[in-house]
This record gives C-alpha cells, sequence and structure tokens, in this order.
C-alpha cells in the first residue's frame, strides 16, 4: 500500500514537471501586413534560449493554430523567424480593430511548445470608394435654406487613421458639406443648403464629392452629386424606429424573414412613394442579407456563420419619389448552433514507444478545438480504458503519458 502511495506522488511530481517543461509560454511579434516572403520577423531561438545548431536535430517547426494557414517558418540555419505567405489584414481579420495570427513552434527531445501571437499591422492599401460612382437627388426649389440631404458613405477596407478620415466637396454657391462622425466609428455627410435653387435660373448642378483617408500617403476616392431641381416635395420618409433589432440563428435557411422595416411619407402621389435600400453594406454583410424594395422585408440570402460574425449592424434608407431619404440602423445578433464538431490535431507523437519506457514520460502532444462558444464549445476528452496511456490537460492541448 505504502509503495503504491509513493508511485503515484511520483507520477503527479513528474507530470507537474512535464507541464513546466512542455508549454513554455507566448512569444509575441507584430510586423505590418503584405511583408515579402523570407523577411525576417525576430530571431526565436535567441529568444526562447535554444543554440541554433539543435533546431535541426529536435525537429523545430512552426505550425498553425487549428485549421488557420501556416503565415509564418522557422529558418533552421539562423534561428529567425520568417514571412512564410502574403499576409493580408483585410482578408485575415475585417474590420476588426486587432488583428492575431497564432501560430505555434514545437520542439521535440524534449518537448516543447511555444504559442507565437502575431500581430499584424494595418498598412494603407486601400482607398476609400462609394457604393455608387453618381449620387443623384431630385430637390424642390422651394427647399429652405438649411435642409440636408444624405450622402452615401465612403467605405475604406482598411482600419484606424488608414480608413476615412474626411469628406470635401468642391466649392459653390449653393451647398456646404456636413461631415459627422458615427458613434460605432466612421464617418459620413450630408449635403447643407446654403442657398435656395432657382429651377428657372439652373435646372441641375453636379458637385464632386471627394473621400480622403489618413494613410501616407494619403489615398482618395471620389463621387459625383447629381442634383436636378425640381417643384416641391415637403416631406422626407419616416422610420416607425430609428433603430431594428433582431435576432436570428447562424443555421437560419434562405429566406428567412428577419425583420420588416416601414416608413412613411405624408406626401401625395410620386412624392410619397417610399423605396428600401441598404446604404454602405460592409464586406462582412454583403450577400448575407437581402432587402425588398418595395416591402422592406429583410430576408436571408447567404450562409451565416456565427463564429464568423455573431452581429451584423446595417443602415437602410428610404427614398420617397423625388429623392427626399431618412435612414435606420438595423442591428441583427446572431445566436450559436452546436454546429461544429470537435477538431483533433496531433502536434507531436513518438511511435513506436520502446517497451522498457519509464511511467510517466510523455508519448504525444494532442490539440482539442471546437469553434462553437460557451456550451457548444466545452469538449469533454476521454481516454480508452484498459490501455497503458494516461493524460493530462493544459489549456486547449493534452499531454499523453
Amino acid at each position: 500500500m505504502g509503495h503504491k502511495a509513493f508511485s503515484t506522488l511520483g507520477l503527479l511530481l513528474g507530470v507537474f514537471l512535464l507541464a513546466l517543461q512542455t508549454v513554455c509560454g507566448d512569444v509575441a511579434y507584430s510586423f505590418p501586413e503584405e511583408m515579402k516572403r523570407g523577411t525576417v520577423v525576430g530571431n526565436i531561438a535567441k529568444y526562447i534560449g535554444v543554440e541554433v545548431g539543435k533546431l535541426g536535430a529536435r525537429k523545430a517547426r512552426i505550425d498553425a493554430d487549428g485549421n488557420s494557414k501556416r503565415y509564418c517558418d522557422i529558418n533552421l540555419s539562423t534561428g529567425d523567424i520568417i514571412v512564410a505567405d502574403r499576409i493580408d489584414r483585410e482578408g485575415l481579420c475585417g474590420k476588426r480593430a486587432s488583428c492575431v495570427l497564432k501560430q505555434e513552434l514545437v520542439l521535440e527531445n524534449p518537448l516543447e511548445l511555444h504559442r507565437i501571437n502575431v500581430h499584424v499591422q494595418d498598412i494603407n492599401d486601400n482607398s476609400p470608394q462609394f457604393k455608387k460612382d453618381t449620387i443623384k437627388f431630385e430637390i424642390s426649389e422651394s427647399a429652405s435654406k438649411g435642409s440636408r440631404y444624405r450622402l452615401d458613405e465612403a467605405h475604406d477596407a482598411d482600419v484606424g487613421q488608414n480608413a476615412v478620415q474626411r469628406y470635401s466637396i468642391e466649392t459653390n454657391e449653393n451647398f456646404r458639406l456636413n461631415v459627422i462622425s458615427k458613434s460605432g466609428g466612421g464617418k459620413y455627410s450630408e449635403l447643407v443648403l446654403e442657398k435656395e435653387l432657382d429651377r428657372e435660373q439652373q435646372q441641375e448642378l453636379t458637385i464632386v464629392l471627394v473621400a480622403t483617408d489618413g494613410g501616407t500617403p494619403q489615398r482618395s476616392g471620389t463621387a459625383v452629386i447629381h442634383v436636378v431641381v425640381l417643384d416641391a416635395n415637403d416631406n422626407a420618409p419616416v422610420f416607425s424606429q430609428a433603430v431594428y433589432k433582431a435576432s436570428l440563428p447562424e443555421n437560419s435557411p434562405l429566406d428567412t424573414v428577419v425583420v420588416t422595416v416601414s416608413a412613411s411619407d405624408a406626401d401625395e402621389g410620386v412624392n410619397g412613394e417610399v423605396t428600401y435600400e441598404f446604404d454602405h453594406i460592409s464586406d462582412e454583410s454583403n450577400n448575407v442579407f437581402s432587402l425588398d424594395p418595395t416591402t422592406g422585408e429583410v430576408k436571408v440570402s447567404g450562409s451565416i456563420d456565427y463564429e464568423e460574425l455573431s452581429t451584423y449592424e446595417m443602415q437602410i434608407t428610404a427614398k420617397d419619389g423625388l429623392g427626399l431619404v431618412s435612414s435606420s440602423i438595423l442591428i441583427i445578433d446572431i445566436t450559436d448552433v452546436n454546429d461544429n464538431a470537435p477538431d483533433t490535431f496531433i502536434k507531436s507523437l513518438t511511435n513506436p514507444i520502446p517497451e522498457n519506457v519509464s511511467p510517466g514520460t510523455e508519448v504525444g502532444i494532442i490539440n482539442v478545438q471546437d469553434r462553437d462558444s460557451e456550451s457548444n464549445g466545452q469538449v469533454r476528452c476521454f481516454i480508452q480504458q484498459n490501455v497503458p496511456f494516461n493524460w493530462f490537460r493544459l489549456s486547449k492541448t493534452i499531454i499523453l503519458w
């Protein structure tokens, strides 16, 4: 009985020491996107204190986290971490403020696992773009000074200072530009009538709208504002709600009706006919939802994946027959369903195993992941009974011994 207790204590101590030796903390690097293949990021051998000459013998390699692509590699001759493939921040992280790639350095004999977090910095490699080249308005000559006309928002795939920072228009005697910052980030602009229009003097106006980002060098995009001067249209459409909110399971089938928006216009005839359209839609929302321009029904039109994006926010514009517009915000929260099975990745495995191997010797590292969230993403692991192996769990990693 005493000998068995002593052996158990020894195994527990061995497992504790193994945990200290096998997983050795995080290494972080930060560099801009679009770096050339082969660019040296840093020397990891010096950082973790491993002799360069031993990297090959210890089978040093870089693995990606889960099913993600391997963007970094290790030069076994120098111990340098190098860029292995093109890194496009916008393609990887969209508009998220922080973009982190998770890679892992694996060493064997003895086993070591170093997590590498690569912080990808944005560069100004995208120009602002408007949804349409021409923005059309039909404005009554009876419109009063100070009337405001919402303009399309320019989209820039970059983030932070490299995104759209300002709008401007060429000098004219009828309109000025008012730029508004949105609470969730981003900017849009409005035309403000400074001098009443006179259809008898001028039936049409053309004004160039410019969106400029804050990068170095600066990039810009343009759209043409085309104003047709008409007679009275006294009321703009008014939405029934300033903000529409809906909740939707991620496995919702195509053509599922998410919500119906509604705006009314006090005018009659063509002046009171309201049509709906999405204002600027981000790349993440594009082709996922459709909007019926007549009924205001928003339907599912593409694949929805909670693990890719859990919330969609879109701006919907209501426009009457002669061009007066108003807008409302639609927020759709996606709920998670258990649609992902756990994935198992063998990080390292000693095979075959000598029959005289000592108890407590580590023989492999297994990584288990589930892309679902909360309880749907919790994984329980079991090992087959009546086999001479045991395991312990460290974060998402299982060590067999």
